[in-house]
């Protein structure tokens, strides 16, 4: 492979990279993840030479017996040689996948995050910015992006890894493995063949050892081609992120417990599938769903589609979002011989005593039983509803007396009412009904308890 640079020439492009995009500064601590590996060998060789504040961050995932334990003894003394602070952790990984019930890769970078996490906070110093730096290069970020173009992607995909996202930086992204590698070999620098490395497995080994090279043979300069489209692509997405946002600050509506969209608003909107994806995606639809979305559009009142969180109902010049936490988890019956009824993440008791001396806590509703007709029906309240509440001859809005409660949003979307024969008896956990309270000729009491 040729290279444009000689080997000495990548300090000097490391500095100029890291000032033209204002990277860090020497100011800053520098927490530097070092597998051992060239990438992460080079990088600490660099910033050595330009005199950062340097901590070198090790992992053991203890995955490969003598080489895991070959890694850390090499990076210790690396930065021993060099005069660097080093912390290094080890992880039960087995354990963890087991924990976490998820994939090798997976469970190795929440665990390495994690605790990167935590190391930083620990050392927060007011003086300097802590930053946390990973040894990621060109071709790690060209086998991504490739391999993100062939199997699909959004534009993310497409503009792979950032040089910087808030704490995490990745300085080297401007350097091939091949400019890499010279420098190593020039500074005569020492590494472990890193197999954990490998990490981007069969599929991505493929890009690198047979689709790059035959790509190479029919333009030469594919790499920094390909570098300066994913630049172009990085900044296209600032302008689109920036355009979606405003779209949604126009389009959706906040409602009492649910967004609005105007249907002749969207249907207006171009391109529309993309629109549609932005729009519904913090909703929890995935991409597969934008044709029934649009369907939606010119369906009938009434008609909705759902995803794993929310419902998308189309109510005449409107489509409704609403949150399915608990509501549409819905109605519930009681029998008369029920004791608990479970809904969302609380429960109601229910008892029968003799006796007219209630209790007065708000999480009880203490009636007269000969007043209260089963099954009862446990429900979300919802607009038009209205009861007579305790104390008071006239009967009031569920709404105004939640609103006079000073109920939060997420309050009133999860109250719940209790109905007998379509008579509201429980506001839950707020107040009764005037006409089902206790009185001195009741001879038996039913009592619900919100628990």
């Amino acid at each position: 492979m040729k290279t444009t640079h000689h080997h000495t020439d990548l300090l000097s492009r490391f500095e100029k990279h890291i000032e033209t995009n204002q990277l860090f500064s020497k100011k800053d601590h520098l927490f530097l993840a070092c597998s051992g590996g060239i990438d992460s060998v080079v990088l600490v060789h660099l910033l050595h030479q330009l005199n950062h504040h340097v901590t070198i961050l090790h992992c053991n995932f203890q995955l490969r017996g003598k080489e895991s334990v070959r890694d850390q003894q090499f990076v210790v003394s690396l930065a021993a040689s060099l005069n660097i602070e080093c912390i290094h952790t080890s992880f039960d990984t087995k354990a963890a996948m087991h924990n976490l019930k998820a994939g090798v890769q997976e469970t190795a970078r929440k665990l390495r995050y994690d605790w990167f996490n935590e190391v930083i906070a620990k050392k927060e110093c007011d003086k300097e910015k802590n930053y946390l730096l990973t040894a990621h290069q060109l071709d790690d970020q060209l086998e991504t992006v490739a391999f993100n173009f062939f199997r699909g992607t959004g534009i993310a995909g497409l503009h792979g890894m950032k040089a910087k996202e808030g704490k995490l930086i990745r300085p080297l992204l401007f350097a091939t493995r091949q400019e890499i590698l010279e420098y190593a070999k020039y500074h005569k620098l020492t590494w472990v063949e890193d197999s954990s490395n490998q990490e981007s497995d069969y599929s991505r080994n493929h890009f690198r050892h047979q689709v790059f090279p035959s790509i190479e043979k029919i333009i030469p300069t594919y790499q920094q081609n390909l570098a300066n489209t994913i630049k172009r692509l990085g900044e296209v997405e600032l302008l689109y992120e920036q355009q979606i946002a405003s779209i949604k600050k126009k389009i959706i509506e906040k409602r009492s417990n649910a967004f609005a969209i105007p249907v002749n608003k969207l249907k207006a909107l171009q391109p529309l599938d993309t629109i549609v994806y932005e729009l519904f995606f913090e909703f929890g639809f995935h991409s597969t769903q934008i044709d029934e979305i649009k369907k939606l559009l010119s369906s009938a009142t009434g008609s909705y589609i759902q995803s794993s969180t929310h419902r998308v109902l189309k109510n005449r010049a409107w489509l409704l979002i609403e949150s399915m936490n608990e509501k549409s988890s819905g109605v519930y019956i009681i029998e008369s011989n029920d004791v608990e009824v479970v809904f969302g993440n609380r429960s109601l008791e229910v008892f029968k005593k003799q006796g007219n001396q209630p209790n007065k806590l708000s999480e009880e509703a203490w009636l007269d039983a000969d007043l209260v007709q089963f099954p009862l029906v446990l429900r979300p309240w919802k607009k038009g509803d209205y009861f007579y509440p305790l104390g008071m001859k006239k009967k009031k809005k569920i709404s105004k007396f939640l609103i006079d409660l000073k109920c939060s949003l997420s309050e009133k979307e999860q109250q719940y009412v209790v109905e007998s024969n379509n008579k509201i008896l429980w506001v839950v956990g707020k107040r009764i009904d005037e006409r089902f309270k206790v009185t001195a000729t009741t001879s038996q009491m039913i009592k619900l308890a919100l628990k």
